[in-house]
């Protein structure tokens, strides 16, 4: 029988509503084995970790200090999302993948992220071993500002990282590919601004890179009503001030 990994294309939205999306798919019981979203964003925005303290915001440079806000349900450091590819990836556990410790599974969408640019002639790597472990309640504010083992490197900067959030029997990894940087405070390295067309290969290639690792067929989805209703009681719950400001 056919398996299918369930891509969803969505385009640029605000953050309580990327990240109601993102949990939508961590408990849905109708997209199995495994459910890819690929968007982006409305408007510049800092994703704080899920145990990041909301009062460090005030303590950024200038240029950055008043974007929008919205809290993860994943940890780790803060993320600038401004111009990036962004992916959501849920699996259950009928797929190895979802056995396996969070180093190992982002290294295999990570290196996923690495054939595809590679595909297009574009050349990076995998950090090693030797990096520290990714952390999700240590480290610097931001993300990007330091790589953790199996993070993506362009020139020995942070291209793309992941976070994840684990309930039994789902797994949920979302990540950034950072394509370029309007902000001087943005940490890491990004792709120069490419051409739409290229972004476009460049996710095709992966998405067809991540079935084959996770031996499923793409198959691409459209959201239904329902589903749509159930963003938007989420959405609520990311747009709000206790969540967002909890810590």
């Amino acid at each position: 029988m056919r398996r299918h990994l369930h891509i969803f294309r969505d385009p640029p939205l605000e953050g309580p509503l990327n990240m109601a999306r993102d949990e939508h798919l961590l408990y849905s019981e109708t997209l199995r084995p495994a459910a890819l979203r690929i968007y982006g964003w409305s408007r510049p925005t800092i994703s704080l970790g899920c145990f990041q303290r909301f009062a460090e915001i005030g303590r950024l440079p200038a240029d950055v200090r008043d974007l929008a806000v919205v809290r993860r349900i994943t940890g780790g450091g803060a993320i600038l999302h401004d111009r990036e590819i962004t992916y959501c990836l849920v699996v259950d556990d009928s797929l190895p993948m979802a056995g396996q410790s969070p180093t190992a599974s982002y290294r295999l969408v990570h290196e996923c992220w690495r054939d595809a640019l590679a595909d297009d002639g574009l050349h990076t790597r995998l950090a090693p071993d030797s990096f520290p472990m990714p952390s999700p309640r240590g480290g610097p504010f931001f993300c990007f500002e330091k790589p953790g083992r199996t993070d993506l490197l362009l020139d020995d900067r942070k291209l793309l990282g992941s976070s994840q959030r684990r309930i039994p029997g789902r797994v949920l990894q979302h990540g950034s590919l950072l394509l370029g940087r309007q902000f001087q405070t943005h940490p890491g390295a990004d792709l120069g601004g490419p051409q739409t067309e290229s972004v476009e290969r460049w996710i095709e290639a992966f998405a067809a890179h991540l079935a084959t690792a996770l031996n499923l067929e793409c198959q691409s989805r459209e959201w239904n009503s329902e589903q749509s209703d159930d963003f938007e009681q989420r959405r609520r719950r990311y747009a709000g001030d206790e969540w967002t400001r909890r810590h």
